[in-house]
């Protein structure tokens, strides 16, 4: 099932989703300049508002890490903790498994070289001063890769160290990990358990990559399709920014010292906006992701509706919503091709849009505005959305 949500946000002044000229993000929709702001920079808000984390134990997905430190900060400290014999040389293993073997191969033939022309060195150099041993071309590129953020859930770091646990039983050694992952595993092996739970596990990665999906490289873990959308966020009018100067005053400064000013003068761009925004939730992609939908979709809404969608979280205001099951999945942004800046016309033409939608494509299975809820609204509409997947239950 496909669940739809419309929303009309109204956000005060504030500091915007900035791009990287430290200006507001701007589109251009109907001809005229809209203030954006970012799938992203929601995204962030949904993770850091505290929203998720409940859900993380309901949906039994576990909580999804964002890091370039996997290595690091969750692999090396959990194959420690476990007990296991050159845990260093685990990680590294398991690190490797992130990039591609032909890169892998390069980096092992090239240490090896040097290896060997630093054990080799001809007698009549034993007295020169000793060869620099640099890093070879191929390892650098990768410690260059691996600095990008990968994302990973705790189940998954648990199933590393399984697969480790199980190798060192059986005296498998780390360079051995990749041939294993990769395919070529004995058959009945008494690591194959460890190594098939890894491949076949999709919900261990957690209920952020569950929900938002996970692009991987090389053969560590499984891309992971999204099961949530959030379309850019644009206002329904155009944009009229304003800029705001600041300063910064210095506390331990003498005033009756002459020691008078602040330590940092700057400006930046502030706006307000009334802000469309679309989501769409796939419950059968959620549920191949591993998680189950009845447990996630209604708090979902809920946070869709009650967290800002900005970085900073600036205090916003849902003024409408629409919930659908089914029907044509589409934006509703054509509502607002002509600039609409009051908040009761808007969302007039919001519902006239709708109106001529349901005579063009049919209507969905069910639809509910936020509006026509009973108090409190948005618990209601969150209830309505957790009904209409019981509704649809074989």
């Amino acid at each position: 099932m496909i669940i739809q949500l419309h929303t009309l946000t109204s956000l005060p002044v504030h500091v915007p989703n900035r791009g990287a000229d430290g200006l507001a993000k701007r589109a251009v929709f109907g001809g005229v300049e809209r203030q954006r702001i970012s799938y992203q920079a929601q995204q962030y808000a949904l993770r850091h508002s505290g929203a998720l984390a409940p859900l993380e134990a309901a949906s039994q997905a576990g909580h999804t890490f964002r890091t370039a430190l996997v290595g690091e900060r969750l692999l090396l400290p959990a194959l420690e903790a476990a007990a296991i014999p050159d845990a260093a040389q685990w990680t590294e293993a398991i690190m490797a498994l992130w990039r591609k073997a032909d890169r892998e191969k390069a980096t092992n033939k090239e240490s090896s070289a040097e290896t060997d022309l630093a054990t080799n060195t001809a007698p009549d150099q034993a007295n020169k001063p000793a060869k620099v041993t640099r890093t070879p071309r191929a390892a650098r590129k990768d410690e260059k890769e691996s600095a990008a953020p990968l994302i990973i859930g705790e189940q998954e770091i648990r199933l590393f160290v399984a697969v480790a646990q199980a190798c060192t039983t059986t005296g498998i050694p780390p360079q051995d990990l990749r041939g294993l992952v990769d395919g070529r595993l004995p058959k009945g092996s008494p690591v194959a358990p460890a190594i098939e739970a890894l491949r076949i596990t999709r919900g261990a990665v957690g209920l952020d990559g569950a929900l938002f999906g996970r692009m991987a490289t090389g053969i560590a873990v499984a891309t992971v399709d999204r099961a949530v959308r959030i379309s850019d966020a644009l206002t329904t009018h155009a944009m009229t920014p304003v800029t705001d100067f600041f300063l910064v005053t210095d506390d331990l400064k003498d005033r009756a010292a002459g020691e008078a000013g602040g330590s940092h003068i700057n400006t930046r761009e502030e706006a307000a906006g009334l802000f469309y925004r679309h989501v769409i939730i796939d419950t059968d992609q959620l549920a191949r992701n591993g998680v189950a939908p009845a447990a996630v979709v209604g708090p979902l809404v809920t946070a869709l509706l009650t967290v800002s969608p900005i970085g900073n979280r600036a205090p916003a205001r849902t003024i409408e919503a629409l919930l659908e099951a089914g029907g044509q999945v589409r934006s509703l942004m054509d509502a607002f091709a002509t600039p609409i800046a009051r908040q009761d016309a808007a969302i007039r033409c919001l519902r006239e849009t709708v109106a001529a939608d349901y005579d063009t494509f049919g209507r969905p299975a069910a639809s509910h505005w936020l509006s026509e809820q009973p108090a409190p609204r948005v618990a209601a509409l969150a209830a309505a959305a957790g009904q209409l997947l019981g509704a649809s239950a074989p």
